[in-house]
């Protein structure tokens, strides 16, 4: 049987292909799509906060979604955000409060919810969507080099598809 031995290299786990190794229990965790999605998102998002950092690029990559949403439609209130990015409305003030801080962003005055409050783009937030957009694509080139369009396409199918079903359960499902 053959397993994956992992080694970690400047914190980051490189995998190996091995042959029986006792210490592996029957779960790996490498083998698993939801450990594996979620690891590569976040070293994602750590890697375009360096790419980004090195050119003197300011934005709060762990608010990325947040402006990926406003990128998408601006002038959106919290509670939307939250549900849209999957986060709790603590997690979402925290973003808000980086993006705000950085001028990406600014809040209005709901005319429809006297109580709330419109996220909306600053004309630098908006400025930024160019910028990200185009070191994404750089990054995801090099991290597929060997991958083909087609393979690609194949990937966010099916990770879409991953993501449809389980946002329809969450709507059964979760207290907000």
């Amino acid at each position: 049987m053959t397993y994956t031995k992992h080694s970690r290299v400047r914190n980051v786990f490189i995998v190996h292909n091995c042959t029986n190794f006792e210490f592996m229990s029957a779960f790996n965790p490498y083998d698993h799509l939801g450990f594996l999605t979620n690891r590569v998102a976040r070293l994602i998002k750590t890697s375009m906060d360096h790419i980004l950092a090195k050119e003197h690029h300011r934005i709060p990559i762990s608010s990325i979604g947040v402006l990926a949403d406003l990128w998408a439609e601006d002038g959106v209130n919290q509670k939307n955000l939250g549900i849209s990015l999957v986060k709790t409305k603590s997690s979402i003030n925290i973003m808000l409060a980086a993006l705000e801080e950085e001028g990406l962003i600014c809040k209005k005055e709901d005319p429809n919810d006297g109580r709330g409050k419109l996220i909306f783009l600053t004309k630098d937030g908006k400025e930024k969507q160019q910028l990200v957009e185009t070191k994404s694509k750089e990054l995801e080139k090099t991290l597929l080099p060997s991958c083909t369009e087609a393979e690609i396409k194949t990937a966010k199918k099916v990770l879409t598809e991953m993501y449809l079903q389980l946002c329809s359960k969450e709507e059964n499902t979760t207290i907000r």
